[in-house]
């Protein structure tokens, strides 16, 4: 079951939820191919929406010129937790835009997420778009991919295609997502990086009807053969697949399956996005993600918070601690700021924390700084991370 936890929960989970029972994780498409409805049917699991509104509100689309144009221009931050075989798993999502003007957001959400779903519409197929999304994520930020494609309800309902020819055009998509990491991805990891229906990295779906497949949930709802999905809209029956197949679960397990916890990402993460030296007692703390060694983050996106009206700023701890009230030394600037408030992101709200720990991501108020500065503890020396590529 997903849901979102009360304030004193998440509170909790943020400072000690043990770190493999993490995931910081991208959403990444086109324009138009279904990230943000996607993330409404998680919220709607969550109870962060009805049923009726899921699908159609694009609730993580909070700024007016989002609602207004259709389409996320901004980075929205939405903190789940998962039940999964008597674990409970902590989910720091990133929806990001899709649409080419604004890259820079997806560059810099992946800078801070260590992993990706990307999203691909089942009639559009893979479009510029995703090309770029899987060059910034598996080539530049070291973000591990998993697939979802979606919109099959429109090769059925649309385009009035039989099976095979729907299952054709999906191991389409997956041929060319997979040579795309071939070509992008760090040699070591070339191989293991390919998604596979056959191995559950790869989710099939309708967003908009609210359901989702891998191969793994198919055959927990007592189906082996993906063709129920056909009669049951030549039945008109989308609440089965609703039911079924759910869409939440799909996913979220794929996230947890294949997508790294923070401990484990920072470990080859680090040595492409920070130059320092990797034996030094920074190096160290970074790859191991250590929530007691030296203080070391990036601030990976500035915005005028909605309801307060003041410039808020969301970033990610890679080692160490952030605490409420203290000063952080901004290397670029070369200048101590305060922490006058400290919080994690909930789409557009903040929940207070006195402290945040390394593997999380964060949102402060109090200073000015750039997308892309690097901060540490006062009296600390050691270089910021590498600048962020842009498309």
């Amino acid at each position: 079951m997903v849901r979102v936890k009360n304030p004193d929960e998440i509170r909790a989970m943020v400072k000690d939820h043990p770190m493999e029972l993490r995931r910081v994780f991208s959403i990444a498409a086109h324009i138009d191919h279904g990230k943000t409805t996607t993330s409404d049917y998680l919220l709607r699991r969550a109870g962060l929406m009805s049923d009726h509104d899921a699908g159609s509100k694009l609730m993580t689309d909070s700024d007016e010129e989002e609602q207004e144009r259709g389409i996320t221009i901004f980075t929205s931050v939405v903190l789940l937790s998962y039940e999964f075989k008597g674990q409970t798993y902590l989910f720091e999502i990133n929806d990001t835009p899709g649409h080419i003007s604004f890259t820079g957001e997806v560059s810099r959400a992946l800078r801070g997420s260590d992993g990706a779903i990307i999203l691909v519409d089942a009639l559009e197929g893979v479009m510029t778009q995703t090309e770029t999304n899987i060059r910034l994520a598996v080539g530049e930020e070291m973000c591990k991919p998993v697939l979802f494609i979606n919109k099959v309800d429109r090769l059925i309902s649309e385009l009035k295609l039989p099976p095979k020819k729907v299952f054709e055009r999906i191991d389409t998509i997956i041929s060319q997502v997979n040579a795309l990491i071939r070509k992008i991805a760090p040699k070591e990891f070339a191989k293991d990086w390919q998604v596979s229906f056959a191995k559950n990295s790869v989710a099939i779906g309708s967003a908009k009807d609210g359901w989702a497949f891998t191969l793994d949930i198919l055959k927990e709802s007592g189906h082996n053969d993906p063709s129920i999905v056909f009669e049951k809209y030549a039945e008109n029956d989308k609440q089965w697949l609703r039911d079924n197949l759910h869409l939440e679960d799909s996913l979220l397990r794929m996230v947890i399956q294949h997508l790294p916890s923070p401990a484990d990402a920072q470990k080859y993460k680090i040595p492409k996005i920070w130059g320092g030296d990797l034996e030094s007692e920074v190096g160290q703390a970074l790859l191991n993600c250590d929530r007691n060694g030296p203080l070391l983050g990036m601030i990976t996106k500035v915005f005028i918070d909605p309801k307060s009206k003041r410039p808020t700023l969301i970033g990610r701890v890679f080692s160490g601690t952030i605490r409420a009230g203290q000063n952080i030394q901004l290397i670029s600037q070369k200048k101590k700021v305060p922490v006058k408030r400290l919080g994690v992101m909930e789409i557009t709200d903040i929940l207070d924390c006195d402290e945040i720990p390394a593997g999380n991501l964060f949102a402060v108020f109090g200073f000015i700084a750039p997308s892309g500065e690097s901060f540490i503890e006062p009296g600390l020396d050691a270089p910021g991370f590498e600048e962020i590529t842009y498309a």
